[in-house]
């Protein structure tokens, strides 16, 4: 059975942390700052140590965020290491005893944007785009890998103009809870696959991860800002549990179908055995889809974007992590 393959670990951290139900009617930061009027916006089911809030201070308005000691220490070395980042979303104070991290508030995310409004003009979105680009490339020159690029870690701010219409004033990405170090050429290896299952690279469903990882994660968020959320997101887990099939397989098997055929040099990277076998498995599900549909592959249901478009599009979600432009190259491309 694929299941067995494709059920990796969900628990991410360790739950030594201690976890505080509420947050205190105002927090201090290092800086000495006051951020009062603490607001819960959103509660972890399982661990509170994940709560997020709405604070102000000086009339400015900030989210509050406690994390585990790991993700603390990671944001701090990021912070140090792109301390004058315009595109990711650093933080802005700390508690350091509470291990809170002060962010700066942002009006939207990009999967709510798009939620709440599908008719999001084109060329706002296309800025979206090359701000997101960037804020990888900020990450890669620094050797970070984000390992877990998604709609709803990248914050948007927008205003409107005279006429209503909505302007993009400024993107960041954000949430390095998960973030690895991983210098050029180099490939970190985890014993559970970590990160969003929706948009993990099949190589990052087996625990392997590279900066090509983040390019094919940032391919499948511009499908999505292009208007292919449909084909991405996986709105029914308990319809897919209760198949015997599991996110991963479905995600792996839609991509498959998307994007291939499979390379043998995808097979290559993968050591585990049990792994190349699920690969192969699901790559055989995937084309006996495509015999009965062509129009899965991108090269078909994507000409609505132009040749473009999916020249980048179809470089970035190479199933051969070894294959895909880094982030200077994507960048570089006509579509632009």
């Amino acid at each position: 059975m694929l299941r067995q393959f494709f059920a990796p670990p969900s628990q991410v951290f360790s739950r030594r942390f201690i976890s505080r139900a509420r947050m205190h009617s105002s927090v201090m930061g290092d800086s000495g700052r006051i951020y009062s009027n603490c607001t819960l916006l959103r509660r972890h089911p399982r661990d509170s140590t994940f709560d997020i809030f709405k604070t102000t201070s000086a009339d400015k308005v900030f989210i509050l965020k406690r994390v585990p000691k790991l993700s603390f220490d990671l944001s701090q070395q990021i912070s140090e290491d792109i301390p004058s980042s315009r595109r990711l979303r650093m933080h802005v104070d700390c508690n350091s005893k509470e291990l809170i991290l002060v962010y700066p508030y942002f009006r939207d995310t990009l999967l709510a944007l798009l939620t709440n409004d599908p008719a999001f003009p084109p060329d706002e979105r296309l800025k979206i785009m090359r701000g997101v680009g960037k804020a990888i490339r900020e990450l890669h020159e620094k050797d970070w890998v984000h390992c877990d690029v998604k709609p709803d870690n990248i914050l948007i701010d927008w205003t409107c103009d005279s006429h209503g219409n909505k302007i993009v004033t400024d993107v960041t990405l954000g949430d390095f809870d998960i973030v690895r170090k991983v210098r050029e050429g180099e490939t970190s290896v985890t014993p559970y696959a970590i990160g969003n299952a929706m948009w993990r690279s099949p190589e990052g469903q087996t625990g392997i991860l590279t900066r090509a990882s983040d390019i094919y994660s940032l391919g499948l968020v511009y499908i999505y800002i292009l208007g292919g959320g449909e084909l991405l997101m996986l709105n029914d887990y308990q319809t897919l549990v209760k198949a015997g099939i599991s996110p991963e397989q479905e995600v792996i098997t839609k991509h498959f179908c998307y994007f291939g055929p499979v390379p043998e040099e995808l097979y290559r990277q993968i050591k585990d055995e049990k792994w190349r076998t699920a690969l192969q498995v699901a790559s055989r599900m995937a084309e006996v889809k495509v015999e009965e549909r062509p129009i899965l592959r991108l090269n078909a249901w994507g000409q609505e974007l132009g040749q473009t478009a999916i020249d980048m599009l179809s470089a970035m979600t190479n199933l051969d992590p070894e294959a895909r432009p880094t982030i200077h190259q994507v960048l570089t491309f006509s579509y632009w």
